[in-house]
């Protein structure tokens, strides 16, 4: 039997025979089950990397949320001005506004403010969304993990030993078979570096994601205060 070799996108398996005999039962479930593993390695390894991307990107994610929240802010400070007034008052005649200095004084329209408002929470709702769905995937990692570690371990024990203690009657070389095991295990093995950057990444963008959202938590008392003051809501 000629050697087998699937180039597969993770890791080339390679396997040799030293029979021409039929694969037994054992062996045809053996491949079966290393192609499937490796399938799970590189749907992991794109987890990684996918994951990786977004929580690298956290400069250009962010940035459009706060250019937006920075407009939004400035709108709110054009209205500040005479909020102690209309807090001690309630909303001012024109001749009270007239009576105001200049530099407190400022309009009631309240139109750019709730523009910006509009804009910024589409924006934000769109980042939310997908940090929320990026989240879900994060919390997977550690459970497929742990997942594809116990596959390689049974593969070792169901397929590896008996192939390897029983070779006289294998179809399969168990020393070549061996050897793809190893390099394959140890490639994914080199993962663990890449999650550990991983895990790395996602605390930096948390940090920057945290103070924003703090930001925005005070913002949306001050607007909501604010409009209360303007409807006479609040004293």
């Amino acid at each position: 039997m000629k050697p087998t070799i699937i180039n597969h996108p993770f890791h080339v398996i390679k396997l040799n025979y030293c029979s021409e005999g039929p694969l037994s039962t054992l062996e045809q479930e053996a491949i079966t089950k290393y192609v499937e593993l490796h399938n799970g390695s590189q749907s992991y390894k794109e987890l990684l990397t996918r994951l990786h991307i977004y929580y690298t990107s956290t400069d250009i994610i962010l940035l459009h949320c706060q250019i937006t929240f920075n407009n939004l802010q400035n709108e709110y400070l054009l209205l500040t001005p005479m909020l102690h007034y209309l807090q001690e008052g309630g909303p001012l005649t024109d001749s009270e506004i007239a009576s105001i200095d200049e530099s407190e004084r400022v309009c009631y329209d309240t139109q750019p403010l709730l523009t910006q408002l509009h804009s910024f929470n589409n924006k934000y709702d769109n980042y939310i969304e997908d940090l929320r769905v990026t989240e879900q995937e994060f919390a997977t990692v550690e459970k497929q993990k742990e997942k594809l570690d116990q596959l390689f371990d049974v593969f070792e024990e169901r397929y590896l030993f008996p192939i390897i203690t029983d070779y006289k009657n294998r179809a399969i070389d168990f020393c070549p078979l061996q050897e793809n095991f190893d390099d394959f295990r140890s490639a994914f093995s080199d993962l663990t570096d890449f999650a550990d950057s991983l895990y790395d990444a996602r605390a930096t963008f948390l940090d920057q994601h945290i103070l924003l959202h703090n930001k925005i938590v005070e913002l949306d008392k001050d607007i909501l205060s604010l409009f209360a003051a303007i409807n006479g809501d609040a004293n």
